[in-house]
């Protein structure tokens, strides 16, 4: 993202930028700064032009050649059109002939959250702009992201409670950064956050509850895990839905475990994995409460469950509970 900051100070622009990968809050972010940087004058508007999803291609390809009203660059904005991937070669293949002959006058902006690097396409755009991938700080980054967000508010969030914000809500930043706005509303300048008004202003993801819940069976706190349930529950959560994020951790938490007792580092776990640098972290953290066996033992019940449900066998709110109960008993 530094070669955009810096073109957005100097002004000198590619003809193409593509924002790509998982984390839709930072594609939405450097979209709008290029918006307002490319064509931020009196006449925006008029030289803007914005396509959602699988538009019609002549009309991409017209008003890439239309001159600019009273300004010096036209701005085109394609967003999840799917061109990047297979499934779309001719439409890919004729984007990717316009790209190669773009006036000096047009600037075109694809957000897209996969990117095949061997299209023709994608190849015209590093060729003649700049490809960037937006996926999410992890760990130190993060915190950090959020913290200097805190602090241009005059707001001060110590490591401490900056990792308990992000246990709370997830480790989305569309998500967080919703949720460190409500905490800059409540705090306001000058003051410090503190656990307890992360818990009294944010919304626990549910990756967070589901967390807490797995940590209550792996310490044998029966009633503390029901409870937890029985709270997502009364917020509308699918019994269903629970157990597939019981299950989900489960299989991280064995192989987790599994791949570091077989001499992996950390690094090479997070790889192997396909998950984040946290995710394994606290994976590996909840996998220390149980023995391999018994890992092995719960997630095998977890199928059993999904299928007993879904086949009519069991009845779910109780088949859920009775999983919970039998594994932090």
């Amino acid at each position: 993202m530094k070669r955009i900051k810096s073109d957005i100070a100097k002004k000198n622009f590619e003809k193409c930028y593509l924002l790509y990968g998982g984390e839709s809050f930072l594609r939405d972010l450097y979209v709008k700064r290029l918006k307002n940087a490319v064509a931020g004058g009196s006449f925006s508007e008029m030289n803007t032009d914005i396509f959602n999803g699988a538009q019609d291609i002549n009309r991409i390809i017209d008003a890439s050649e239309t001159i600019p009203f009273m300004s010096d660059k036209r701005l085109l904005i394609i967003k999840d059109s799917g061109l990047f991937k297979s499934g779309r070669k001719n439409d890919s293949e004729r984007i990717a002939e316009m790209i190669e002959n773009l006036p000096d006058s047009t600037c075109v902006v694809f957000s897209e959250e996969e990117a095949d690097k061997r299209l023709r396409l994608f190849k015209a755009v590093v060729k003649c702009g700049y490809a960037a991938l937006c996926s999410a700080p992890q760990g130190n980054e993060l915190y950090i992201w959020a913290e200097k967000l805190l602090a241009k508010n005059k707001i001060k969030m110590d490591r401490a409670q900056t990792q308990f914000f992000f246990k709370t809500v997830g480790y989305s930043m569309e998500n967080a950064a919703a949720e460190l706005n409500k905490l800059i509303s409540y705090k306001g300048e000058n003051t410090v956050v503190e656990n307890a008004d992360i818990e009294k202003v944010c919304i626990k993801a549910m990756e967070a509850h589901i967390f807490d819940l797995v940590e209550a069976i792996g310490k044998r706190e029966t009633d503390k895990a029901v409870k937890i349930y029985r709270n997502l529950l009364s917020l509308k959560e699918q019994p269903l839905g629970i157990l597939a994020m019981i299950a989900r951790q489960f299989r991280l938490m064995i192989q987790a475990a599994g791949l570091t007792n077989s001499g992996k580092s950390q690094r090479e776990v997070c790889e192997l994995m396909g998950q984040k640098d946290f995710v394994v972290k606290m994976a590996l953290s909840q996998s220390r409460n149980f023995t391999p066996d018994t890992l092995k033992a719960a997630f095998k019940d977890c199928l059993n469950t999904d299928y007993g449900i879904k086949s009519g066998m069991l009845q779910d709110e109780t088949a859920v509970e009775i999983l919970i109960v039998k594994y932090s008993g």
